[in-house]
């Protein structure tokens, strides 16, 4: 069995789903302010997505860069917390930063 599946099988039995899923329900659960910051994200996401995430000249819009922001200053933050209490190895990154 590879190193990940045995890493991940104690958060995924205890909030379920695959790895991503269990993770935005641990931090809802454990940590302090969570559930509100993934609500936030939820509505900023919204928000991206009636703008087209892109504008005209191929940029993101306004509420898209408030999306990647909030993703990137809060959330990430605590789904590295997460990871680390539940021993999980940290979220691999792409080159230009985006989540595999």
């Amino acid at each position: 069995m590879p190193q990940s599946s045995r890493d991940d099988r104690k958060i995924r039995e205890k909030y379920g789903g695959k790895l991503p899923k269990a993770i935005n329900r641990a931090i809802r659960a454990e940590i302090p302010g969570g559930n509100e910051a993934l609500d936030k994200l939820t509505l900023l996401a919204g928000a991206a997505r009636h703008s087209g995430w892109k504008d005209k000249a191929g940029n993101d819009t306004p509420e898209a860069i408030a999306y990647f922001k909030h993703q990137r200053e809060v959330i990430d933050k605590m789904a590295a917390e997460t990871r680390k209490r539940w021993g999980l190895p940290p979220e691999e990154k792409t080159q230009r930063g985006r989540k595999k």
